[in-house]
């Protein structure tokens, strides 16, 4: 396996500049499945990116390129993005000689004449056009000519290829991979107390991500105040983005639970792993996801997972997470109760947990990614067909 990368005579370009150095969702797919290719290819691989921690991280293999492509400059990021993808990379792919280009995320070299695989997550600005007015139209307008001419598509799940071909006419005839996501937290030391001594909280339900209205964040928090457990705090990960954070905010203050509900803001990667492990369960009560990385971090940390049972959830969580109806603000109320108050459950949960993020590595990310490289290099000719 691998024998046409040991040659040297195939280069590949991967287009890392939606990564940044507060990685979350699309960038932290990113920076996992970069760092596990490179641990893997041997060959000429020419890594693009803003980020000066991937530069220190791999010298040889990073090509720095403008901060202003980064997705932290919001709109102008995704704008700047755009042109570098469709002047500079097309200039460097010609001028390096590349085979292809692998991109994480679904964004790329729109001229059909470029060798390309590109990875779509979900299409949520396409369902949820009404909280992306921009990116619904990137969707709508330049994502199919973008997998029209892609040699290969990557979905994370199951799912997210299902709506593809459900709401994509040009992907009817293309070869569309399914590999899941890796699982980045294992067994380490942690200061057992530092969530307790930071906010001085005893037990606590978690739940981390973005504050959007498809992640339920609204029906989760009626359903805590619906709890007859007051000795209970529910701390909500995440940027307070300024869009939807004070709606939130104020349904906690309509709710009278401004003491026990806690709004971390980002929590730091490295300090991720405390929150799962002291939480008492995780909670993920979203409407939609192309896959849903947090439920396997939180399995991965020895805590039980409740979650919704739609959309790619139940494919990734299988028989390991309690299934809640996120529509139904007492079925929520319910599953949490019963997690927290059943302990043979509650420990159900959480073997069966670590056996299931087992099938979900980094690694094996990695290396059916690489199983599609030589797909590629074996179709080389023909570009986007």
């Amino acid at each position: 396996m691998f024998k046409n990368f040991e040659t040297g005579a195939k280069k590949i370009g991967i287009n890392a500049s939606f990564f940044h150095d507060q990685p979350t969702g699309l960038a932290v797919y990113t920076y996992e499945v970069v760092k596990e290719l490179l641990k893997i290819l041997e060959n000429d691989v020419i890594i693009y990116t803003s980020s000066p921690s991937l530069k220190i991280k791999f010298p040889d293999k990073v090509f720095l390129i403008t901060s202003l492509t980064s997705p932290r400059k919001k709109m102008l990021g995704h704008l700047v993005r755009f042109f570098w993808e469709q002047s500079i990379l097309p200039f460097s792919y010609l001028k390096n000689k590349l085979s292809f280009i692998y991109n994480p995320i679904p964004e790329g070299i729109l001229f059909p004449y470029f060798n390309q695989i590109v990875t779509v997550h979900d299409i949520i600005p396409l369902l949820y056009s009404e909280i992306h007015p921009k990116m619904k139209y990137y969707y709508r307008f330049i994502l199919p000519r973008l997998l029209k001419f892609a040699k290969f598509i990557i979905c994370v799940s199951e799912n997210t290829k299902k709506d593809l071909l459900k709401y994509y006419n040009t992907v009817k005839d293309k070869e569309i991979y399914v590999v899941y996501e890796g699982c980045r937290f294992n067994s380490i030391h942690y200061d057992s107390y530092f969530v307790r001594r930071r906010y001085n909280i005893e037990k606590y339900i978690f739940y981390v991500g973005d504050m959007r209205p498809y992640k339920n964040l609204e029906r989760a928090i009626e359903a805590f105040s619906k709890l007859p457990l007051n000795d209970f705090y529910f701390v909500i990960g995440g940027k307070k983005d300024r869009n939807f954070y004070p709606k939130i905010q104020e349904k906690v203050k309509r709710l009278n639970l401004n003491r026990r509900v806690i709004f971390t803001d980002y929590i730091k990667e490295e300090e991720l792993p405390f929150f799962y492990k002291e939480a008492s369960l995780f909670i993920f009560p979203s409407l939609y996801e192309g896959f849903g990385l947090p439920p396997l971090e939180a399995m991965a940390s020895g805590c039980p997972v409740v979650v919704s049972n739609v959309a790619s959830l139940p494919e990734v969580c299988g028989d390991a997470a309690y299934y809640i109806d996120p529509y139904d603000i007492n079925s929520i109320s319910e599953g949490i109760y019963k997690v927290l108050t059943d302990k043979n459950l509650r420990m159900t949960l959480i073997q069966k947990g670590f056996e299931r993020v087992k099938l979900f590595t980094w690694e094996k990310t990695a290396r059916q990614i690489i199983e599609i490289f030589e797909r590629t290099f074996r179709n080389e000719s023909g570009f986007g067909t």
